[in-house]
Order: C-alpha cells, then structure tokens, then sequence
C-alpha cells in the first residue's frame, strides 16, 4: 500500500512537471505543427536528441548521417503524411525506401511502434510514389490504389543529420 502510494505521488509530480508525454490525438498534433514551424534544439549528442516543437518534445536518434524520430508523430494517409512533414520544417520528411529498411533493421532501438504499417516516399522514374513498410517483416509495397493511398499509416519522419 505505502508503495503505491509512492508511486502514485512520483507519477502526479512528474504529470505536473510535464516530464511524462501525455498521448495527443493526430488532429491536435497537426494543429501544433500548424502553429509554430520553428523548432528549437534543446539538447545535443552523437546518439539520441530532442527539438520542441511549439512545447511538444520530439526525440530523435542520429543512425549514420539519418536522423529518425524515436515516436510516431502520428496517424496520417500518404498525402496528409507529406504536409505533415513539411509542416515540422527543418529538413523532417518521409523516408525513403532504404530509409524505410533501415528503420526496419534498427526497430528495436526506434521505441515504440504504435502501428504495424508506415508510409515512405520513393520515386519511379521521377514520379513520386508512396510506399508502406510493414514493421512486423520489413516488407515494403508500393500504394496502388486508392483505397491504399488514403488508408492511415504511422509517421516516423526523417531528414539528413544537421552538423
């Protein structure tokens, strides 16, 4: 009993002091994006970073020359997914197809995956197409059909490690 008490006091301190992320529907992450496209670097080092995005702390981690966003920034079809990314500035945009695999390889030290399936961007003799990687197998298929391209997949955005 003392201990969950215990707890429960350590969880409403932290709740208060905004240190644990409270779960925020895609339309209000959109919303935020919309309002503020500057991002602010709070911290910095080789391995794992963190931007504020209009009070909403972003991790992401440095793979290589790849910086890949540690969470979901949301539920999104492929279009919608796009103006998201444009909308985060800053480089952020949706992976490639080798992109796509290497979040796939390093899954396990990506955080949580909200979703199985992820949206990606690729380009078939110059004409952009959007791609789906399945996080269960790594299988990535190109969205044909309408039915695909306004189903809603996870985000995990992207961009070119900033020196």
């Amino acid at each position: 009993m003392k201990n969950t008490v215990l707890f429960s006091a350590f969880l409403a301190l932290f709740t208060s002091c905004n240190l644990v992320n409270d779960k925020v529907d895609a339309s209000t992450k959109l919303d935020e994006i919309n309002s503020k496209s500057k991002i602010d670097t709070l911290h910095k080092n080789t391995e794992s970073n963190t931007f504020k995005n209009n009070d909403t702390l972003i991790d992401y981690v440095t793979i290589g020359d790849l910086d890949v966003m540690m969470h979901d920034v949301g539920f999104y079809n492929s279009k919608q997914a796009e103006v998201v990314c444009e909308k985060l500035g800053d480089g952020w945009r949706l992976p490639n197809e080798t992109e796509l695999n290497l979040i796939y390889e390093q899954s396990n030290t990506l955080g949580t995956f909200e979703t199985n399936y992820y949206v990606g961007l690729g380009f078939d003799e110059e004409e952009k197409v959007f791609l789906r990687l399945s996080i269960i197998n790594g299988e990535i298929v190109l969205l044909q059909s309408d039915q695909e391209m306004y189903a809603v997949y996870g985000l995990r955005a992207v961009r070119d490690h900033l020196y």
